[in-house]
């Protein structure tokens, strides 16, 4: 509000106030006094400066206008008399008080401003602070040359102020005109709306449309075991993932602050989709949702089924074609396993020293089976990739026995032969003995060297 500080002095008819307006005759003979006039709101608890007022005689004439200062004031001269008092914001009359002055002092005007308390709450009667309350001054605006047949009123808006609300939920609007008025409140988005009526200083308590939801999931087992470390979407109705949060051992997740609408529940396990549905938060806000989680339960054995206990069993979740989620089990010493999976096909395979085996299951439903375990092939490859070279090893140790005796007298043969050429004359004794060096060289090689 501006302050100005006006002071009119009363004159005779044809004299003009600080407005140009031309004020009334005036008795001259009554006594004058010095009068102030002092402007405050309703509750007389802080004093309104920048506000017009005009004075009107008994004979409802204007004889004085002025703007009251910064601590509400205007100083003004009066004849004895009887008074009105008009208390103007812009073009809206704000005040109105008939005043009778018989001596010089300080009159108070009460303007018609209030102080309005707005307190919000939520459904569960819960304060909600940190939200925006705005306040709208509603105007109707009457058509004057409208007739009767087509008369109608148009109604305009202007926003006075916004308030952030405290701990307690509480916005105070402090000398606030009386008047029709459309209370505002949002937290990220509308969530509380009234029209009210002010012509007091009063506490409202406004409901706002936000809600608590609470959500426990249950699996699909015999004993509806809850279902921990599920993750929660909830997807508004534009579309939206408007929270997410994760359930806790009891299988419980809890939603604090959630606007009343409809949203779509998405329940996640394990990576995988286990659930989705509707829900109205302004009607079911306890919420219990039983999902396609199923128990299983694996029994690994040999061929000859006995149990392969503290196997390693490996849980493959397939879809098409794809291995999209592998797991890693050990089974106890009972050789048995027992998980909790999301409807779908998987393969189970386990491995046990030498054993190994697998199968595939459709898990729609709680299910319990055996996997019986045979040789792993790969111990076969292996037999025959180790026993060939051996063998062939040992083949060539046989032939490497069987030939060198067979050298052996092959050599003693030619020997023999050599000697009885050379008997008979037919080899020169030069060549006679260096063949005979050198087959009596191999024989040694061979086992030993024959005697003469």
């Amino acid at each position: 509000m501006f302050t100005c500080l006006a002071v009119q002095v009363l004159v005779v008819d044809g004299w003009e106030d600080e407005y140009g307006n031309e004020i009334s005759d005036v008795n001259l003979l009554a006594p004058a006094y010095n009068v102030t006039l002092l402007v405050s709101n309703w509750d007389e608890s802080s004093y309104l400066g920048g506000l017009n007022v005009f004075v009107y005689d008994s004979n409802e004439s204007l004889i004085f206008a002025g703007v009251t200062d910064a601590f509400g004031s205007l100083y003004l001269t009066l004849k004895e008399g009887f008074y009105t008092v008009v208390i103007k914001s812009d073009e809206r009359v704000v005040g109105y008080q008939r005043i009778n002055v018989t001596k010089s002092s300080t009159i108070k005007i009460r303007a018609w401003a209030f102080t309005l308390r707005i307190t919000c709450i939520d459904r569960e009667s819960r304060f909600v602070d940190g939200a925006i309350v705005h306040l709208y001054d509603r105007m109707i605006i009457f058509d004057a040359n409208a007739t009767n047949k087509d008369f109608k009123a148009n109604i305009t808006e202007r926003k006075v102020c916004s308030v952030k609300t405290d701990k307690n939920g509480t916005a105070i609007f402090n000398n606030i005109w009386n008047g029709t008025y459309r209370i505002v409140v949002e937290h990220g988005r509308i969530i509380g709306e009234k029209i009210i009526d002010v012509n007091k200083s009063e506490n409202l308590t406004l409901i706002c449309n936000r809600v608590s939801l609470k959500i426990k999931i249950y699996t699909s087992t015999v004993l509806r075991k809850p279902l921990s470390n599920a993750t929660i979407l909830l997807e508004d109705s534009f579309g939206r993932i408007f929270a997410k949060e994760v359930t806790d051992e009891e299988g419980v997740v809890y939603f604090n602050n959630v606007y009343g609408d409809n949203y779509t529940v998405f329940v996640d396990w394990m990576g995988f989709e286990v659930f989705s549905g509707t829900i109205n938060a302004n009607v079911e806000r306890d919420l219990e949702f039983e999902v396609s989680v199923f128990s299983v339960t694996i029994r690994v054995v040999d061929a000859f089924g006995n149990a392969l206990p503290n196997s390693r069993v490996t849980i493959k979740r397939i879809v098409g074609r794809v291995v999209v989620k592998t797991l890693e089990l050990e089974a106890d010493e009972r050789g048995i396993v027992s998980v909790m999976l999301p409807s779908g096909y998987y393969e189970f395979s386990c491995s046990s020293g030498i054993y190994s085996g697998s199968i595939i299951v459709n898990i729609f439903n709680n299910y319990s089976g055996t996997i019986s375990c045979g040789i792993h092939p790969n111990i076969f490859t292996l037999a025959f990739v180790v026993s060939v070279p051996l063998l062939l090893f040992s083949l060539l140790l046989e032939r490497q026995k069987i030939r060198k005796p067979l050298e052996y007298r092959r050599y003693q043969n030619i020997l023999l032969r050599l000697e009885n050429l050379y008997n008979s004359g037919l080899v020169e004794y030069k060549i006679y003995r260096k063949l005979r060096e050198e087959y009596e060289t191999k024989l040694m090689e061979l086992g030993g060297r024959r005697r003469r």
